[in-house]
């Protein structure tokens, strides 16, 4: 790889970032908000699912009639702790309070709440640029791992999408940034007691985005057991993880998280009961054949060599041939001296496997590619091991490997598979980048021309990654936050409102429906669902007067009704087809 000058860096970087800003931006609003992403919004607007906290308006004990403006009275930070205690498990925690005062800015639209999340990976593709920069010390190699982040179908769905975790991805890749600059700086005798501080803060506000993210820490703990030998730093950083362990034992002990761990254990035994009365693709007993076939969606999603892999491949030939052609031509490689035939050989080998393959031929043919980068790997990190970058290559390794490892052993311990999923170990996939990073300049470096093959099956992704991401703007992505039977439409509420605007006169009645089968409420809550009058109010002007109540004997429409007992049709839900 050339070796760039530092303007010519930051004119490319520049150019990365703006199209990772337009490959996140594209499409961010055109999908209604759906699962976990209302639960966000009721949290950030301190607004109790179901109106625990609405007993002036949704959930009046006197009268079933509300308004706008007593359904957005005055919330305290009491009714932040209530919502996300009730909805949230008091998990993401700093993300919904962040996204709080960003809606106060931009307002309440779906593209707008999202605008958090592209923000925060946008700043991820920067760190990363700046982490292989400082601690691979590379520019060229730092600009690749940038590229393939600002592609990368995973953050690119995670950038549209109202939830917490690019804010998590970000944070677990600074504190990691900041563990190695504490350990350069001790090393070369330089003060760090401000790193040690943001070191802390940084792991807090991990913890603080989600509580699964403690086992990175475990990773960095076991570095620190093998490299490093300064009693100095072991102290430092003990003291400095005091802040995030005081920072969570502090939010467990408030009214907004003390329900995490109960929550937790009775969330275990629901999908316990789930798996094994009626398992699906995604949730079964945690069997070692079960775990085995759940942890292949995460792998594949969890590499950008082999994302979207899953959605494909079927078939015992076909993966038989995927498998014996990579081995096949690593003989090829090793035996035959003519470097024509060498690659007369390989290509030979990719033409015939074309050929037999029944289905998904350039997709088995890119798992082919994944066996070949997983072998120059092994070898990469073989021949560098007594290198003075040898341990920051260990380190991308187990930062890479053993979040997988500890997947298995939640799943084991919980004796269900649910927990095996994507964005429960989506703060490894910046460090799986640049690894890919580190192999393809690697590779770049190869003496023989069979690398020019090793690009064209890597150019064989990277055209089937351009089709994913056509799939995400068209919300038909792999599963990395949630899969629909067809693609989402706009937001049903906020089209709702609008149209409830245009006809509303003085003297009608806005009237919601409700869920088939809701949950049962406590002994003060009435046992119907409120939630759809809860979404429309959303996205109503805070002042308005509108006169609305809920029927709880009608499940789809929301309707006008007039004084003279006309109805006019605002918008039918059909079931579970509009509440995504």
């Amino acid at each position: 790889m050339p070796n760039l000058s530092k303007l010519s860096t930051y004119i490319i970087l520049a150019g990365i970032l703006v199209l990772a800003f337009f490959l996140r931006f594209h499409n961010i609003g055109e999908h209604g908000l759906a699962g976990d992403e209302k639960y966000s919004l009721f949290v950030s607007q301190f607004v109790s699912y179901e109106g625990n906290n609405q007993r002036n308006s949704v959930r009046k004990p006197d009268s079933p009639y509300f308004t706008p403006q007593e359904f957005w009275s005055e919330k305290s930070i009491h009714d932040f702790f209530d919502s996300i205690a009730r909805v949230d498990t008091g998990n993401g925690s700093l993300y919904t309070y962040t996204l709080h005062f960003w809606s106060k800015i931009v307002g309440l639209e779906d593209g707008n709440l999202r605008l958090l999340s592209l923000i925060f990976n946008l700043l991820t593709v920067v760190l990363i640029f700046v982490f292989v920069s400082t601690h691979i010390q590379s520019n060229e190699t730092a600009l690749l791992s940038a590229f393939l982040a600002a592609i990368s179908p995973f953050y690119i769905n995670y950038s549209q999408v109202a939830r917490n975790y690019a804010m998590l991805f970000f944070f677990a890749l600074l504190a990691t940034h900041l563990f190695l600059i504490i350990i350069k700086r001790e090393k070369n005798k330089q003060k760090s007691t401000y790193y040690y501080v943001f070191y802390g803060l940084s792991a807090l506000a991990c913890e603080l985005c989600h509580i699964s993210t403690f086992p990175l820490f475990l990773i960095h703990g076991l570095y620190v057991l093998i490299y490093v030998r300064q009693l100095r730093v072991w102290v430092g950083l003990c003291l400095a993880m005091l802040i995030p362990a005081a920072g969570v034992f502090a939010w467990l002990k408030s009214a907004g998280g003390q329900w995490l761990v109960d929550y937790v254990q009775n969330s275990t035994k629901v999908y316990n009961y789930l798996a094994q009365n009626s398992p699906d693709e995604y949730l079964s007993v945690a069997t070692i054949p079960n775990i085995l076939k759940q942890l292949r969606h995460v792998v594949s999603s969890a590499f950008i060599s082999s994302e979207g892999l899953y959605l494909h491949l079927s078939g015992f030939k076909n993966t038989l041939i995927a498998i014996a052609s990579p081995l096949i031509g690593f003989a090829c490689f090793k035996w035959i001296k003519s470097e024509v035939f060498k690659i007369i050989a390989i290509v030979g080998l990719i033409a015939i496997s074309l050929l037999l393959y029944s289905t998904a031929k350039l997709q088995f043919l890119v798992l082919s590619l994944n066996i070949v980068l997983l072998d120059i790997l092994v070898v990469y990190i073989a021949k560098n091991f007594k290198s003075p970058t040898s341990s920051i290559n260990i380190f991308l390794l187990l930062l890479v490997v053993l979040p997988f490892i500890f997947l298995i052993l939640f799943s084991w311990r919980d004796g269900n598979t649910f927990r095996i999923i994507p964005r429960y170990i989506g703060y490894m996939y910046a460090f799986g980048i640049m690894l890919m990073a580190l192999l393809i300049r690697y590779i770049w470096q190869f003496q023989s021309n069979v690398k020019y093959v090793v690009f064209l099956l890597l150019a064989v992704q990277l055209y089937l990654i351009s089709g994913i991401i056509r799939n995400i703007w068209q919300d038909n992505p792999p599963r990395y936050f949630m899969s629909f039977a067809e693609p989402r439409g706009k937001n049903p509420y906020a089209l709702a409102a609008d149209k409830i605007q245009e006809l509303y006169a003085k003297g009608d009645t806005v009237v919601y429906c409700t869920y088939k089968d809701p949950m049962p409420g406590g002994q003060e809550t009435p046992q119907y669902s409120v939630v759809d009058a809860q979404l429309t109010n959303f996205y109503l002007p805070k002042d308005s007067q509108i006169i609305q109540r809920v029927n709880p004997k009608e499940y789809d429409k929301i309707v006008l009704k007039k004084p003279d007992g006309r109805e006019i049709l605002i918008f039918d839900l059909q079931g579970t087809k509009h509440r995504y």
